[in-house]
């Protein structure tokens, strides 16, 4: 026993961790924000087939947007709609994203991240994306994105 206490005091923590687990974790973040960079293109490029893959049937978009009254309503849309709203025809539609947070639990992930959405390249609105993420067959699919909306967003981040 007195072995075991010498190696607790002695070892740092981090070094308690299998190796594989502490390699894997860079891993699996570069695709989960792939996955959600891929859905963001969509945005861009408007091609619908490119991400059908990234999204699951039960797919959600909840918008917080502003009420009429000055509060806030929640708009709910399926990820089909939701997919076929960004993908008619329109102008060019860019979110820039920065600052991204990335928690990850075996086949779980979210997304914090800070936003700007600029349409035909003037900040339309921006706010905070919040991606829930499950890898299911090995690959990440989007179950849920909620959004934070406000009107003052300063100038764009970088050109589109």
């Amino acid at each position: 026993m007195t072995r075991l206490r010498f190696l607790l005091a002695v070892v740092p923590p981090v070094l308690w961790a299998p190796a594989p687990a502490v390699a894997q974790q860079p891993a699996a973040e570069a695709e989960v924000l792939a996955t959600v960079h891929a859905l963001l293109d969509v945005l861009r490029t408007r091609d619908l087939a490119s991400v059908a893959h990234l999204v699951d049937s039960t797919t959600r978009f909840t918008l917080l947007r502003p009420a009429p009254d000055g509060g806030t309503r929640v708009v709910v849309l399926s990820g089909e709609r939701f997919l076929q709203a960004v993908t008619r025809p329109g102008p060019p539609v860019v979110e820039l994203t920065r600052n991204p947070e990335v928690r990850i639990d075996g086949d779980l992930a979210a997304v914090w991240v800070e936003y700007q959405l600029l349409v035909d390249g003037v900040v339309d609105h921006c706010g905070y994306d919040a991606f829930h993420l499950a890898r299911l067959a090995g690959v990440w699919k989007i179950l849920n994105v909620s959004d934070s909306f406000r009107r003052d967003c300063g100038p764009p981040w970088r050109s589109p």
